[in-house]
């Protein structure tokens, strides 16, 4: 290691990890960095693994030590003693691409070290300013959408391919593949037809598909044609209810019998819910102004907010109020069944739906698995739904979800145990992305240089 790089560690920034390539035989000392004496979070069997020494070669974890090892001079020696080693976060339900550069600082300052993109081709009316990336400033992985597969008339005028038929259908899936995607979205105001046509001819092509429940189709539908995730709850509360009209009327009708019914069939199914938890809040809440008074809007850059005022700038104040207040009620009551759904085996994953309004990039992440935990989940499972639970869903455990040699090395370490409080998740002392180590003074540089954009003052 050079003596500008030396110097750099000792002021605080931003670390690269970069000498050796990824070698299973790697000898003890002579690794890129080690974590020394950490507390291992062992999120598939809740164990916590203590005083073991992490070492990682390049881009990945090459070994495991039940004991302290010595580093060679150039090697990067994290004192972990104390600290607890858990799994890079993912955001599985994210629209990254709106302003990623403006987004990335915020997402690696919170942990959040992968996204699931769910809106891979952007509409033209979000214009993001380009801008050069933070010097050495490593961005999350991506699995990726493109646009949405939707109906007629589609939810959004532009960023949609239309399909009427099952012709269209299987043409939009094929046009997908061949942006080389890593799952098709599929939105709304399909059609059933449609809906079924994308289902047969993503299992045809061996690619996942998920996002909306369209309206015309029941929950039991899409899980019986193998949607991979459903977002939001969409189509839950629908199913266990006599009615399927206004919130009100869902909530009033609700049964508990149909729901059981409908937690056995999804335990025993293939689909996870995405349930985004705080863009539901967020959507309930947006005419209380303690609520919309957030102090972590000083993060948030000129493009994030532009999407805000898009999205709210064409409603008066009495029809916020009228939706905020008819979502209030399903959010609240959706919220308090998701413990029971967990207990009876219905599979999470935790997701956002940054950055809608007053969704907060990176932040809202931690938001997310304190409600789950709020609402009788346990803290090992919340943990699970933006660890474990994303390397399963997106078939890549071999390189995420877990601390095990052998795994991409990104991880976070905190200063308190997460499985006694979900909030510990927020007291983050390192974070490293596939390698590349961010201590805590180049996660506050990160933070701060967030705060420098241009700032919109809230009403």
């Amino acid at each position: 290691m050079n003596a500008n790089i030396s110097k750099r560690i000792k002021s605080g920034f931003v670390i690269l990890v970069l000498t050796i390539p990824f070698m299973s035989f790697c000898q003890p000392g002579k690794h890129d960095c080690i974590i020394t004496n950490v507390t291992i979070v062992d999120v598939k069997t809740g164990k916590l693994l203590n005083n073991k020494t992490i070492a990682i070669d390049n881009n990945r974890i090459t070994a495991i030590y039940n004991k302290e090892i010595i580093g060679s001079d150039s090697t990067i020696v994290i004192d972990g003693k104390g600290k607890y080693l858990i799994p890079g976060l993912w955001d599985m339900h994210a629209h990254y691409k709106w302003s990623h550069v403006d987004l990335d600082p915020l997402l690696i300052a919170n942990g959040i070290t992968g996204v699931r993109e769910m809106w891979g081709d952007m509409p033209e009316f979000i214009k993001v300013p380009k801008k050069a990336q933070p010097e050495g400033l490593l961005s999350p992985d991506v699995y990726l959408s493109g646009d949405l597969l939707d109906g007629n008339p589609p939810s959004f005028p532009m960023g949609c391919l239309v399909v009427t038929s099952p012709d269209e259908a299987v043409a939009a899936v094929k046009s997908q593949i061949d942006k080389k995607v890593d799952f098709i979205k599929v939105y709304s105001s399909l059609s059933e037809e449609c809906f079924l046509a994308i289902a047969q001819e993503a299992k045809k092509r061996n690619i996942p598909f998920a996002g909306h429940i369209p309206n015309r189709v029941s929950i039991y539908k899409a899980i019986e044609a193998g949607m991979a995730c459903s977002e939001h709850f969409y189509g839950f509360l629908n199913a266990c209810s006599s009615v399927d009209t206004s919130n009100e009327a869902l909530v009033c009708t609700f049964s508990e019998k149909r729901f059981d019914s409908l937690c056995t069939v999804l335990a025993k199914s293939s689909m996870w819910l995405c349930p985004t938890l705080t863009v539901n809040r967020a959507m309930g809440y947006l005419n209380d102004t303690t609520f919309t008074r957030d102090s972590r809007i000083a993060y948030l850059s000129g493009p994030v907010i532009e999407i805000w005022n898009q999205k709210l700038n064409p409603y008066t104040k009495t029809e916020i109020d009228n939706f905020a207040n008819s979502q209030r009620k399903r959010y609240l009551f959706e919220l308090s069944l998701l413990g029971k759904m967990n207990e009876k085996g219905v599979k999470f994953l935790a997701g956002t739906d940054f950055p809608n309004p007053y969704v907060f990039p990176g932040f809202s992440l931690h938001d997310e698995l304190s409600l789950m935990v709020k609402v009788g989940m346990p803290e090992l499972d919340a943990l699970r739904s933006a660890t474990i639970n994303p390397a399963i869903f997106m078939n890549k455990k071999a390189d995420f979800g877990s601390v095990e040699a052998g795994k991409l090395a990104s991880l976070v370490l905190l200063n308190k145990n997460p499985l006694e409080n979900i909030e510990n998740t927020k007291t983050i002392e390192t974070v490293i992305v596939r390698g590349k180590v961010y201590n805590r003074k180049a996660l506050d540089l990160l933070l701060e240089q967030a705060k420098s954009n241009d700032k919109w003052i809230a009403p």
